[in-house]
């Protein structure tokens, strides 16, 4: 059973925060031209999960402490289906497994800039979801 917990709505804008710091930790290993390239998408994982667990946060839905991103995607999918849908989905096996593996693949810069970028794009509609609603919090 996955657990989970519903946190106060203004923790959406902390884990907003950490998400961008993840991804500008993301982008700067990728100008470090690290040899750990999964590092980078490590990275880019974790920011569209606390990013993606920020929304559940506003919406006031429960926060299941996973790391999967399609089972992330499906449940703010039932507030609103985000644009890139289940796109990046991949990037839910390095925080898993590939975060124990080295060197078996190889990953492109315009590999690693592509995905980097689509992350970002992630972001930013995942915090138009946790904003667009902001003056509500008064009431």
């Amino acid at each position: 059973m996955v657990k989970s917990k519903k946190f106060n709505k203004q923790y959406a804008h902390e884990l907003m925060s950490i998400a961008h710091a993840d991804l500008e930790s993301a982008f700067d290993l990728q100008k470090a031209d690290t040899k750990r390239k999964e590092n980078i998408y490590l990275l880019a994982q974790q920011a569209l999960e606390k990013a993606l667990k920020a929304v559940l946060c506003w919406h006031e839905k429960p926060v299941p402490f996973i790391h999967d991103i399609s089972a992330l995607v499906a449940l703010v999918g039932a507030i609103e289906v985000p644009p890139f849908g289940y796109d990046l989905n991949d990037l839910t096996e390095f925080a898993a497994i590939r975060r124990y593996l080295e060197g078996y693949e190889e990953y492109s810069a315009e590999e690693v800039a592509a995905v980097l970028r689509a992350v970002k794009d992630a972001l930013v509609w995942c915090k138009s979801k946790v904003t667009q609603h902001h003056s509500d919090d008064s009431d």
